[in-house]
């Protein structure tokens, strides 16, 4: 008991020391006084710090520690076996379903609306055939109502062929622009415009 107040109060004595010497080198300033807490709450720490349970601490009771539900538990984790193939399968969906948003999208830019997009594609580097095998877009004009029957003025056969025309070249465009952002061949893309 003698030798535990012993260290402890040179302990203490030696803390002192310290901080009074790191006050007389402290220029006078705003920080002075933050300085100075933080140096009275280390000698306070250092004070208390014999009465501390510091069991916690101790690597002496390790022998105590049960570890059973340590082990039960990584049991559990190594039997507990996760589904690798529906995990596959659901990644694959979310891909899909990513690659369909942005696809619309670049639709959207080309001035059209996407009604139906079935894309066949195999994401699993280990099988035969991976890849994108095809894409099949069904689009409408923007600003055309699909509902409601047209009604055609045939006037002349010149406007037919010139929007088919126009609608032919903005979608080997969006085939083009399609083929060279998911680096696929264009023959795999089927647009059909209603």
């Amino acid at each position: 008991m003698i030798e535990f107040l012993r260290n402890w109060v040179e302990q203490i004595a030696i803390t002192i020391i310290i901080v009074s010497i790191f006050e007389l080198i402290l220029p006078d300033g705003k920080l002075k006084k933050y300085i100075k807490i933080i140096l009275g709450v280390y000698v306070v720490f250092c004070i208390i710090s014999p009465f501390v349970d510091n069991s916690l601490y101790s690597f002496d009771k390790l022998d105590e520690i049960d570890l059973s539900d340590y082990v039960e538990n990584a049991t559990l984790a190594e039997n507990t076996t996760v589904n690798q193939e529906s995990m596959d399968l659901r990644l694959q969906e979310l891909y899909i379903q990513e690659l369909e948003n942005n696809i619309e999208a670049q639709v959207q830019e080309y001035g059209y609306n996407m009604s139906k997009c079935d894309i066949d594609a195999d994401l699993n580097s280990s099988s035969e055939n991976p890849g994108i095998h095809s894409i099949k877009l069904e689009l409408q004009e923007k600003g055309r109502i699909s509902n409601i029957e047209s009604v055609e003025i045939n006037i002349s056969n010149n406007t037919n062929i010139e929007e088919d025309q126009n609608n032919d070249q903005k979608t080997k465009e969006l085939k083009k622009s399609l083929a060279e952002h998911y680096e696929i061949d264009e023959d795999i893309i089927k647009i059909s415009i209603k």
